[in-house]
């Protein structure tokens, strides 16, 4: 399984060092809707979707999320499991998309 946007998008502003450049998770999701293509963040969506659609156990998210996208940010950190973080994201993409 290859997530080749969200690997573009969410291992682009969340790599490891993502806090030595932005103050929050917010901050990097703005810096994101304002740099990407609008096709960039549909696919990512889709791609949102594809990885939702499957139901994997947290464990089995954190391990793609972080292993194969390369996603380094804690969703821990803001209160919320990896599928709520990422319908976050979708969300904030979708109406990023709407916006732009």
């Amino acid at each position: 399984m290859k997530f080749s946007v969200l690997s573009h998008l969410l291992g682009c502003y969340f790599h490891q060092d993502w806090p030595e450049e932005y103050f929050n998770s917010a901050e990097a999701l703005r810096s994101m809707l304002v740099d990407e293509r609008k096709e960039v963040l549909v696919a990512g969506v889709r791609e949102i979707d594809e990885l939702l659609d499957f139901s994997f156990s947290e464990e089995a998210l954190e391990y793609i999320v972080v292993r194969e996208v390369g996603c380094f940010f804690a969703p821990d950190s803001e209160g919320l499991d990896y599928a709520g973080w990422l319908r976050m994201v979708r969300e904030v993409l979708t109406d990023g998309d709407k916006n732009g």
